[in-house]
């Protein structure tokens, strides 16, 4: 693996972001029924996919890669759900994830 830049960072965090946006207007999408919100959806995974892609030809492992980007995205998605569709921040769901996240940061360092 190549080293880790500043630029590497960014995508990361754009790939990340795309993702947590793609899955924030998924309910919008009514189905995939209502086509601005369909496209929006779409193009966001793509972008993210796309950057994910660049991100490995870069060197970066994708056993690094998928297992740190599955922890976040639920996490940032859960922070959507309550702020933007004000559903409930129920403790044990947010706890299970965090042990959860944390076991796939162990996983991944071996």
């Amino acid at each position: 693996m190549r080293g880790f830049s500043l630029s590497t960072g960014i995508l990361f965090a754009a790939a990340v972001i795309a993702q947590v946006i793609s899955i924030a207007v998924l309910p919008r999408t009514l189905g995939f029924s209502n086509l601005t919100y369909t496209l929006a959806c779409l193009i966001a995974f793509d972008l993210s996919l796309w950057m994910c892609a660049r991100l490995s030809q870069g060197g970066i492992n994708l056993g690094l890669l998928i297992p740190v980007m599955s922890a976040l995205v639920p996490l940032a998605s859960i922070v959507v759900g309550v702020v933007v569709y004000h559903e409930p921040a129920l403790l044990p769901r947010i706890a299970l994830l965090i042990v959860a996240c944390g076991l796939i940061g162990v996983a991944s360092a071996l």
